[in-house]
């Protein structure tokens, strides 16, 4: 755990469902970037349950905010962050042509900074969910060693970062390679993800997110010393770029495969509650063992 981060507390009343929500602020002393996060506090008799959207999005996506509040509503104590991006308290998603400065380093460690402070709110049993590239940031915070307090991961729509099948150029990779290599970290257009040749980022921050490969996150969950679940829909355009075998990989991995017919990359319409009911059941298993 990183003994050198300092965490700032503001608390602003939110009036939604049953339980009064609270606005939780953060601040990690090696960014001086405070991150914001919902919190929902029922206790500390079930796992306190932390939410972690995906790419360049926040706490309020419509995904992300269906489960916290569906397990609110079950009960469990939920807690929802926006990794800053190094944006002070971040509230709005960051366009592809805005400027990223941001590394996966940084988000990590924003991750593990939520994770101490659930602990120190008297929470230790915590089952972390990511929904897309949010996925891939609870898997790489989880190696090399995953916190006590940490008792499985449920990861849906879990795809990589890079490779060339997602647009990917790997002249574009060596062009930011040399750049940092000689010192210069001035931020241009790269292709990345759904932002093509539309992403502008400093060579550290695009490169950052290039080391998640397709390799990388059968590696990591392999790595895992607690349980992990996957959560995929059948119908997510992604199998598109990465081809279905890719639900193949996952299931000769060590994560436990669930696929939901039918439902699209954000489990949207009749998806949602499927997606619900399935995380239910995986969570009741985990409690119940």
């Amino acid at each position: 755990m990183h003994k050198y981060l300092v965490f700032t507390l503001s608390i602003l009343l939110l009036f939604a469902l049953p339980l009064k929500a609270e606005q939780v602020t953060l601040q990690a002393s090696e960014s001086h970037v405070q991150g914001q996060a919902r919190y929902l506090d029922n206790g500390r008799e079930q796992p306190a349950i932390l939410i972690l959207h995906g790419f360049s999005a926040t706490h309020n996506y419509p995904t992300v905010q269906a489960l916290q509040d569906y397990f609110t509503l079950s009960g469990f104590t939920t807690l929802a962050p926006t990794l800053s991006l190094q944006i002070p308290l971040r509230s709005q998603p960051v366009q592809c042509n805005s400027l990223h400065t941001h590394t996966l380093q940084q988000d990590i460690i924003e991750v593990k900074a939520w994770i101490n402070w659930l602990e120190q709110q008297g929470h230790n049993q915590i089952i972390l969910i990511g929904h897309s590239s949010g996925s891939q940031t609870l898997l790489e915070a989880m190696i090399p060693q995953t916190p006590e307090s940490i008792k499985a991961l449920i990861l849906t729509s879990l795809f990589y970062l890079n490779g060339e099948e997602l647009g990917n150029l790997e002249s574009e990779i060596q062009i930011a390679q040399n750049l940092l290599a000689q010192g210069n970290n001035a931020p241009r257009k790269f292709n990345f993800l759904f932002c093509q040749n539309d992403y502008f980022a400093t060579p550290e921050s695009y490169l950052s997110y290039l080391t998640i490969t397709r390799a990388r996150v059968l590696e990591t969950i392999n790595l895992l010393s607690v349980p992990s679940y996957s959560l995929m829909g059948s119908a997510d355009s992604r199998y598109s770029q990465v081809g279905e075998k890719w639900l193949s990989e996952l299931d000769a991995s060590q994560t436990e495969l669930s696929i939901i017919e039918g439902a699209n990359h954000f489990f949207t319409g009749e998806h949602e509650g499927l997606l619900h009911d399935q995380v239910e059941s995986i969570i009741n298993k985990l409690i119940n063992k």
